[in-house]
């Protein structure tokens, strides 16, 4: 096993990586697109409670960059990434592993791309603007691509994850914390999601069980979503 760091903001940077995997690999089983970056306004504010002005001020506060920055990382980097490895993603599919019996039939040459439920409602509780329309982006990215690489059966999946504490989103535990926190409590699930709820999913959809899936993004939220443009 081999690590190294890249650059995901540039097409070079992009390039660099999939020369890199190309000097080891003949094909590519997996791919896992999982680069985000979030960006919020640095005048921040409760859009539920906010003034006009204050709304206004605080949306307003966004930069250019940060909504460059954020199309850059969120969108673009999925697109360069999957077609600078798409030859190899190819070759794992086409690939027969035993007599009969091709790589794609085991769901290899799969690209699953990270997205956000964030692209899936519109609750206003959180203020994140150009984070949630760089996922809604993400999702419509994942159909383009799974379309234009129909013919060779490269598989590209989404996954669309809820509550997940990580680094990026820090989160409470309920009532009393932070406004993630108390979301959470609101949750069908009654609880954040953890690694084994995105890894399932993922591996569901790099195995032969999720062979037949493409094009398709999965929501990992507990059921968040069936209440979220709610407000609840």
């Amino acid at each position: 096993m081999r690590s190294f760091s890249c650059d995901l903001t540039s097409k070079e940077g992009i390039q660099q990586a999939a020369d890199i995997v190309r000097s080891l690999e003949k094909h590519l089983d997996i791919l896992i697109s999982n680069a985000g970056i979030r960006r919020d306004p640095p005048i921040a504010c409760n859009p539920l409670t906010a003034s006009l002005s204050e709304l206004q001020t605080s949306l307003w506060s966004s930069s250019y960059s940060d909504w460059t920055s954020s199309f850059q990382v969120n969108v673009m980097a999925h697109y360069f990434l999957s077609v600078a490895l798409l030859d190899l993603l190819a070759a794992a599919g086409e690939r027969e592993v035993s007599p009969g019996v091709k790589g794609r039939d085991l769901g290899r040459g799969v690209v699953v791309v990270t997205s956000s439920i964030a692209s899936l409602h519109n609750a206003t509780n959180v203020d994140m603007m150009s984070y949630a329309a760089t996922k809604a982006a993400t999702d419509h990215l994942v159909a383009l691509l799974a379309a234009k690489f129909a013919r060779w059966y490269v598989r590209v999946c989404g996954i669309n994850p809820g509550f997940v504490p990580s680094a990026m989103n820090p989160m409470g535990t309920g009532s009393g914390a932070d406004i993630f926190g108390d979301l959470v409590q609101k949750v069908p699930a009654k609880r954040a999601g953890g690694l084994d709820d995105m890894a399932g999913v993922v591996l569901f959809l790099c195995s032969k069980a999720g062979a037949y899936v493409d094009g398709r993004s999965i929501a990992i939220d507990g059921g968040r979503t069936l209440f979220a443009n709610g407000q609840v």
